[in-house]
């Protein structure tokens, strides 16, 4: 089996609440409570194993990530909708013998008075959870049918509502250590 870091996937663009904002928790809660899921459709699909693959599996460094390609809000139609991006890469040294890649749209049904922002930060923030257990179920299916013996994917992790450290805290926490270890 390949070796995994354990780690889990995150975001590789950040969301909106990350850049610092555009709606307030309220206007995001709101949308929330309000959102029904639609659909989640696969778009697209990349998946390739170089015969070298099988030769070096127990060795191969595997990676995983997603990203937000698009993310759109039609007040007109109550919806909100993004295409999200994930893969799994499996390198020996540096050369990529395995590449699993999907695009899916997930859609929601949001109220057509919902401040945008929030709309659709909580299209990428939800959405991206939304469509995961399908790509796992992708990569799964895929990969039996390969032959290759991946492991499962990781879990995904949320930043969205993670405040930055403060630089302050660091430099306290570092003085602390060092007073501990005098």
């Amino acid at each position: 089996m390949p070796k995994v870091k354990k780690t889990t996937a995150l975001a590789v663009q950040p969301t909106p609440s990350q850049k610092g904002g555009g709606f307030k928790a309220a206007e995001y809660n709101a949308v929330a409570t309000a959102a029904e899921l639609l659909e989640i459709r696969l778009l697209k699909t990349n998946f390739g194993v170089e015969p070298e693959f099988y030769g070096v599996q127990d060795e191969a460094r595997l990676s995983f990530g997603r990203e937000v390609l698009s993310c759109s809000f039609k007040p007109e139609d109550g919806t909100v909708a993004a295409i999200f991006k994930y893969h799994v890469y499996g390198k020996q040294g540096r050369s990529k013998l395995l590449k699993c890649e999907a695009e899916y749209a997930v859609i929601y049904a949001v109220p057509s008075s919902s401040p945008e922002e929030a709309a659709r930060g909580f299209c990428r923030n939800v959405g991206a959870f939304a469509a995961y257990p399908y790509f796992r179920a992708l990569v799964s299916q895929l990969s039996w049918g390969a032959g290759v013996n991946l492991p499962p994917l990781p879990a995904i992790a949320s930043t969205a509502h993670i405040p930055p450290k403060k630089p302050a805290d660091d430099a306290l926490a570092s003085n602390e250590q060092d007073e501990a270890l005098e």
